[in-house]
């Protein structure tokens, strides 16, 4: 039953993820448009796929349960999810940079700056949280 409305749903999630697509082409909106419908088709694919591919051992338990609580694959998400804010602190920052270049409105600017200023604060506190509940 469950593998039936899996399905149903990556169905409909690809159809409408694919008819947003087209339709973003067709009426010429912004490409963010025709990218969203992309990227919902891809996911619900891959949920499909991931969903599919997923076995039990022995004893009743998900492989997927077991993967995401191996120690080894918690330190990879944690080191490569530090390598992704480094990344996009890098890109607030030469948008930023460049909003000062380009000049743009202060408004901008300064939603830009904000960005950067809230990601160097919060960062630090998420990563406590963290630390003090694992």
């Amino acid at each position: 039953m469950n593998s039936i409305r899996n399905l149903i749903i990556t169905i409909v999630l690809a159809t409408t993820g694919i008819a947003t697509f087209i339709y973003g082409l067709v009426k010429d909106l912004p490409f963010g448009v025709a990218g969203l419908g992309v990227a919902l088709a891809g996911i619900s694919i891959e949920m499909y796929v991931r969903n599919k591919r997923d076995t039990t051992t022995a004893s009743g338990e998900k492989r997927s349960e077991i993967e995401k609580n191996d120690e080894r694959n918690v330190l990879i998400n944690a080191k490569s999810g530090e390598a992704v804010n480094m990344i996009m602190d890098a890109f607030i920052v030469m948008a930023a940079l460049l909003s000062v270049y380009l000049q743009l409105s202060a408004v901008a600017q300064t939603l830009l700056f904000s960005l950067l200023i809230i990601r160097i604060v919060v960062r630090p506190v998420v990563k406590r949280y963290y630390e003090i509940n694992m």
